[in-house]
């Protein structure tokens, strides 16, 4: 009975902060890889439409910035030391949740859309290289919650050749 409680205790308590037990939120991309195209001898990025995903239950926040690193297949930066990419994002992330006829409802929710998309110095570096399969970029994003609390979590997305 006290284990019970105890949970109830916790579980009441994280209701009313930003504790979770899982990741709040994901930024989803379409289409899901980031890549480019290259036609006579012409390297064209392909843009992406991103989206941070918040799951049911998650407070509403601010997707402030980003930095990242390029990985091969096995884990390892492939360009080791290089700071090469960051940047500003300033997107608003929906709480997980929505009002209904008495009370609120979870739901997963969606931002408004922004663009992120493959820097161009790396496309070139992955064209150079012979295209490898498997080359990802390690995205390390950063939010703030509504109650000020910051979020920071990791994605990969794989990079292509061609992505269309």
């Amino acid at each position: 009975m006290l284990k019970l409680v105890l949970f109830l205790l916790a579980l009441g308590l994280s209701a009313c902060s930003d504790v979770f037990f899982q990741q709040p939120y994901w930024v989803i991309l379409e289409p899901s890889q980031l890549g480019y195209q290259v036609e006579e001898g012409r390297l064209t990025v392909v843009p992406n439409t991103a989206y941070v995903e918040a799951i049911p239950g998650a407070p509403a926040g601010r997707l402030e910035r980003y930095t990242y690193v390029v990985v091969d297949d096995s884990g390892y930066e492939v360009f080791p030391g290089a700071s090469l990419g960051s940047g500003d994002v300033r997107v608003e992330i929906p709480e997980g949740r929505e009002k209904v006829e008495g009370g609120y409802r979870f739901v997963t929710r969606r931002s408004q859309p922004f663009t992120f998309s493959l820097d161009g110095a790396v496309a070139q570096a992955h064209w150079n290289q012979g295209a490898p399969l498997n080359w990802r970029l390690r995205v390390t994003w950063y939010a703030t919650t509504a109650n000020g609390q910051p979020v920071e979590w990791v994605q990969e997305y794989q990079i292509k050749a061609p992505l269309r």
